[in-house]
């Protein structure tokens, strides 16, 4: 893609052009990142995320594993099984 030249208007808004809003999905009320390197003004898209409802199994595991040596037994009981072959 080659750049293209856009103009801000006296509300300091700026139309991108078709062709970017098209190969990055952008449609109405679509979020987009700004920041600021140097002289460059970056945009990105920004993806909605589900938030987790309160029944997802991965509450049960808030906590688990605090205590950093439960963790290593947890994985090293795992690399045996592997190892022996009853997990693949």
């Amino acid at each position: 893609m080659q750049a293209e030249l856009v103009k801000l208007t006296s509300k300091g808004q700026l139309t991108l052009p078709k062709e970017y809003r098209d190969k990055l999905r952008l449609e109405k009320g679509s979020h987009l990142s700004v920041s600021v390197k140097g002289d460059t003004l970056m945009l990105k898209k920004v993806y909605e995320v589900a938030p987790l409802s309160e029944n997802d199994p991965i509450w049960d595991m808030v906590g688990i594993f605090e205590d950093r040596r439960r963790a290593d037994a947890v994985a090293m009981e795992y690399d045996h099984r592997v190892a022996d072959g009853e997990l693949g």
